[in-house]
């Protein structure tokens, strides 16, 4: 009888080694819960796999090429539908996003047929480097070109950009004028004292939490934090701009402020921008409105092929 009440006594843990035990089945229950939240926000990639898209333009009976290139280490992933000898409508996504965002244009029968469509990943996100970021507006930009330098039709191309791609075709059209015909910026964020930086940003950039943010999330942060400080430097070729632009804000707009919308009109001063207002909109143009999208771009291809027709 002693010797297993000295057994028990020796075996029975102190207060100290109890907290340690918990302490240690804590810390390895932490770490698994933040490893099933790491894979299961893996799947928010905002990306379309090359099958993937294959899969979608089958289905819907179109055509549609996937392209690949370099510049220097970077490669860029872009598709494009309709023959290239056509007037080209280049699309460029917000953040975050992917080429996949423009896919119901590519397939849109008031377009098919009248234009080379093209979507393209723009540098950091889908197939572009994916997870790479590039905070630089006007090198996001000289990334982009060659695309345009590929166009066959003759003819300068048409440029739509949401969101975050509102301010990066603005500076192809500013650095690059002789290969843009016109601009359709839809909810565009370019007003560097209205860029709106939500508190959430900050300690999704820290280290110990970074690694958590879904990659596509990640780089989208890494360029809202950089964002005023690059529309501050594109702020200087605002007036230059004498090319047609299509400017469409909804007053609903919750992520990217609609003030936005007197700024334009305030920079661009060597063009009057055509401005499509709505009260009741959000800030998911070509989800939501796609129609104003589709008007200003097919307007623009009336005016290229007015011109052919001379």
């Amino acid at each position: 009888m002693a010797s297993e009440k000295n057994k028990k006594q020796r075996t029975k843990k102190t207060p100290k080694q109890r907290l340690k035990t918990w302490a240690k089945r804590l810390l390895i229950t932490f770490v698994i819960i933040l490893i099933i939240i790491r894979v299961a926000i893996s799947f928010m990639s905002f990306r379309m796999s090359d099958r993937k898209v294959k899969e979608y333009f089958a289905v819907n009976n179109t055509e549609v090429k996937i392209q690949r290139y370099k510049v220097g280490a970077r490669e860029v992933r872009y598709i494009e539908t309709g023959a290239d000898t056509l007037p080209m409508v280049l699309f460029v996504h917000g953040a975050p996003g992917g080429l996949d965002a423009f896919k119901e244009f590519l397939i849109d029968n008031a377009l098919v047929g009248k234009a080379h469509l093209v979507s393209v990943d723009r540098p950091g996100y889908g197939y572009s480097g994916y997870g790479n970021t590039e905070k630089s507006i006007a090198q996001q930009a000289a990334l982009i070109k060659p695309i345009l330098e590929k166009n066959k039709s003759g003819y300068p191309a048409i440029l739509v950009g949401h969101s975050y791609g509102g301010p990066v075709v603005s500076k192809i059209a500013m650095d690059y004028p002789k290969l843009v015909h016109s601009l359709v910026l839809a909810a565009p964020a370019i007003d560097p004292d209205n860029e709106k930086i939500f508190w959430v940003s900050y300690p999704a950039n820290w280290l110990a939490i970074r690694w958590l943010v879904p990659t596509a999330m990640r780089v989208a942060n890494d360029e809202k934090l950089s964002h005023k400080a690059e529309l501050a430097k594109i702020k200087p070729g605002w007036k230059d701009l004498t090319l047609p632009i299509t400017y469409i804000h909804g007053k609903k707009d919750m992520i990217v402020p609609f003030a936005n919308t007197a700024y334009a009109k305030k920079m661009m001063t060597g063009v009057k921008p055509d401005l499509v207002i709505d009260d009741t909109m959000n800030h998911f143009v070509p989800w939501s409105h796609p129609q104003y999208i589709r008007k200003a771009v097919l307007k623009y291809l009336d005016q290229i092929n007015a011109q052919t027709s001379k």
